[in-house]
């Protein structure tokens, strides 16, 4: 199949975040689930509002409600997206690469709305993506369904087996790869112990993650 777009997840791929994204989650549950010992890994790559669903069906005794669930996250993004956070190594030259190409570039993300025009205003991003799909402004299951991927797809006018996805969490890749992407799965920091056994190609730095888009592409 000849891929007509590339896609790229927000957290861990267009931005070096979930390691800093991991240590404030650990925080998080320790506050809004103090009697148990919930493993950060359980819900990167997941929408906030889904992680809450997830701990509430898993019987944990929650002691915020959605709202202050969301709140607890959206009170770290400031910070993290605008002063921590650096933009992946070689990102900008990655995007040019795929725009001399031809082809549109979307962004498909657990982060919210808010979130991602902060990365966008910061690194200066926003011309070089067609479409961005956020779960926070979307009213689909979010990952591990396929369903954001399918939007993307429907948005960029492509089959969703066209398009060429870069995703580092295990969540993000099961998402992809249900939709029928070509899944490059990105091990590194945070997401390094995840399983990224459904996708087609796994890199495990910036410089094989450019390898592997451009490698798919040409």
């Amino acid at each position: 199949m000849t891929i007509e777009a590339v896609v790229f997840d927000m957290d861990g791929v267009v931005v070096d975040s979930e390691d800093y994204w991991r240590e404030e989650t650990a925080n998080i549950l320790a506050e809004a689930v103090p009697d148990a010992d919930v493993d950060p890994a359980e819900v990167v790559g997941i929408n906030v509002y889904d992680q809450y669903e997830l701990l509430q069906e898993a019987g944990h005794d929650l002691a915020v409600d959605r709202e202050g669930y969301f709140d607890l996250y959206n009170r770290h993004a400031s910070d993290l997206y605008t002063e921590k956070a650096a933009l992946t190594d070689g990102f900008h030259d990655l995007l040019a690469d795929v725009e001399a190409r031809g082809l549109p570039v979307g962004l498909v993300t657990s982060s919210f709305p808010s979130w991602v025009e902060m990365v966008f205003e910061r690194f200066e991003l926003d011309p070089y993506f067609d479409v961005v799909v956020t779960a926070g402004g979307e009213d689909v299951p979010g990952k591990p369904e396929p369903d954001l991927y399918e939007l993307a797809a429907q948005r960029l006018g492509v089959d969703p087996t066209a398009m060429l996805v870069v995703e580092d969490s295990e969540h993000g890749v099961a998402a992809a790869s249900r939709a029928g992407a070509h899944v490059v799965g990105y091990s590194h920091g945070a997401s390094a112990d995840m399983d990224h056994s459904e996708a087609d190609a796994v890199a495990t730095s910036p410089a094989e993650f450019r390898e592997r888009v451009l490698a798919r592409l040409d």
